[in-house]
C-alpha cells in the first residue's frame, strides 16, 4: 500500500533533521553561543516531534514509504516500539526535551 501522507511526513522529518544539523554546524562560527544553543534546542525539539509524527503514522496506518526502486514492504515485519522516541537524536536528559 502506497501512502502519500507518509511521504509528506517523512519529508517534514528530513527537513527538520537537516535544520537541526545546520544549526549544530553553525555553533562554532556563532558569536552568540546562548542564542545559537537555543536555536539548536528548538531545531532538535522540532526534529523529535517530526520523528514522533512519522512513527505514530506508521503505527496507526501500518504503512511504510514506497520509494522508487525500493524493496520496502507495505506492512512492516515488526511494528516500531513507541518507547524508541526516548532515544531521538541522542537525548541526554536536557531540559525542554
Amino acid at each position: 500500500m502506497h501512502c502519500d501522507d507518509l511521504l509528506d511526513i517523512e519529508k517534514q522529518y528530513r527537513v527538520a533533521v537537516h535544520t537541526y544539523c545546520d544549526a549544530v554546524d553553525q555553533l562554532d562560527s556563532s558569536r552568540d553561543f546562548d542564542g545559537a544553543w537555543r536555536q539548536i534546542e528548538s531545531a532538535r525539539a522540532n526534529a523529535e516531534r517530526a520523528r514522533s509524527a512519522l512513527l505514530g503514522h506508521q503505527l496507526k496506518h501500518l504503512c511504510v514509504a514506497l520509494h522508487a526502486g525500493s524493496n520496502h514492504k507495505a506492512i512492516p515485519e515488526t511494528v516500531p516500539d513507541p518507547g524508541i522516541n526516548e532515544f531521538v537524536l541522542g537525548d541526554q536528559g536536557q531540559p525542554g526535551g
